[in-house]
């Protein structure tokens, strides 16, 4: 992500600044923001994520959670009004997808991962990819 849309979610997220205690100081609100992006767009788990900023693993967690929630509410009237899903628009979509084979096709979920434990005398056949 480039510094100006960064900046753009730091102006309007600023319901996510959080202030300091006696007890302790907040995390800034371009980390948690930082935090935020950087566990959605990795496959690290929260404990990586955590080490790499310097704060908690629920702390990771909670920031993300705090984070999706502001996201649709700052931004889903703007991006996904209810006219947006309008019957010409979904025949558009679904016609996209057929032309580049995938019939009935309205969208696509990328980012799946089910993790297994294959049976130990299998496992190089059962490799877990993320």
């Amino acid at each position: 992500m480039e510094r100006p849309c960064f900046d753009i979610l730091v102006n309007r997220l600023e319901v996510l600044r959080k202030k300091d205690t006696n007890c302790r100081a907040a995390i800034p609100l371009e980390k948690r923001i930082a935090i935020a992006l950087y566990t959605l767009g990795s496959s690290s788990v929260y404990r990586t994520v955590g080490r790499l900023f310097g704060v908690a693993p629920n702390s990771v967690c909670n920031i993300l959670h705090e984070f999706c929630r502001a996201l649709i509410d700052e931004f889903s009237k703007e991006y996904m009004s209810p006219n947006y899903l309008t019957s010409d628009k979904i025949d558009e979509c679904v016609k996209g997808f057929e032309a580049i084979g995938f019939p009935q096709c309205l969208g696509a979920i990328d980012g799946c991962h089910i993790e297994i434990k294959p049976p130990a005398a299998e496992a190089v056949d059962h490799h877990n990819y993320q």
